[in-house]
C-alpha cells in the first residue's frame, strides 16, 4: 500500500502529464489552424471566425447592401427618402420640391403619390437592388398604400409589367401614443 507522500507525488506527476497533453493538443490546434489559413483567429469559437465566415456568406454581404426608403406622411407635407445601411441620404425629395407640383396643393394624395415616383425614378437611376421599406405617419393606411404603389411604379418604370419587386419587406414605424394610468399627463389645476 502507497504511502501518502506517494500518493502526493503519483498526483504531481499526473498533472504534470496531462498539462503536458494539454499543451502538446494546443500546439496541434494552432498548428491546423495556421494550416487552414486561421492563424491570429485562435479558438474556432472565437468570435473573429465566425465573423470572418459569415463575411464571405453571400447573403449576409446582400443584407449589408440595403438600402431604405423612409416616407413621412403628415397632414400638409410629404417627404420620401433613401438613405444606405448607415443613414446617409442618397436622394430624396418632399412635395414642395418638385417642378410640375410648383404652386399646388401639397397635402393632396396626389402630391404624395407623385413624389414618391419621383424618388421612385431617381432610385433606378442610381442602381438600388432591392429597399426596405419605412413609412412613418398618422395618416390612413390606404393613403400609405398608394405612396408605395406609386414608389415601385416609379422605380420599375414605364412598361415593365413582370419584373420583381424592389421592396424587401414593409415597416410602419408610427408611434401611437396611448394614454393610461401610467403616463404623465398635462393637467392645469385650480
Amino acid at each position: 500500500m502507497p504511502t501518502f507522500n506517494q500518493l502526493i507525488h503519483h498526483g504531481r506527476e499526473e498533472k504534470r502529464r496531462t498539462d503536458r497533453t494539454r499543451a502538446l493538443d494546443q500546439e496541434k490546434t494552432t498548428a491546423e489552424t495556421d494550416r487552414l489559413g486561421l492563424a491570429g483567429a485562435g479558438s474556432f469559437k472565437s468570435i473573429n471566425f465566425v465573423q470572418s465566415i459569415s463575411e464571405e456568406d453571400e447573403q449576409c454581404s446582400r443584407k449589408k447592401n440595403i438600402n431604405f426608403v423612409h416616407v413621412l406622411l403628415i397632414k400638409k407635407k410629404t417627404f420620401v427618402t433613401v438613405t444606405d445601411a448607415k443613414g446617409n441620404k442618397k436622394t430624396g425629395a418632399s412635395a414642395g420640391c418638385l417642378e410640375e407640383r410648383k404652386g399646388r396643393s401639397r397635402l393632396s394624395r396626389y402630391a404624395a403619390e407623385a413624389t414618391a415616383e419621383h424618388v421612385g425614378r431617381s432610385a433606378r437611376k442610381m442602381g438600388l437592388k432591392s429597399v426596405v421599406m419605412k413609412v412613418k405617419g398618422s395618416t390612413f393606411f390606404r393613403k400609405k398604400k398608394k405612396v408605395i404603389l406609386s414608389w415601385r411604379e416609379g422605380f420599375r418604370g414605364e412598361g415593365v409589367g413582370a419584373k420583381r419587386s424592389p421592396i424587401m419587406y414593409i415597416h410602419d414605424v408610427t408611434n401611437f401614443h396611448i394614454m393610461d394610468a401610467d403616463s404623465p399627463k398635462n393637467v392645469v389645476f385650480k
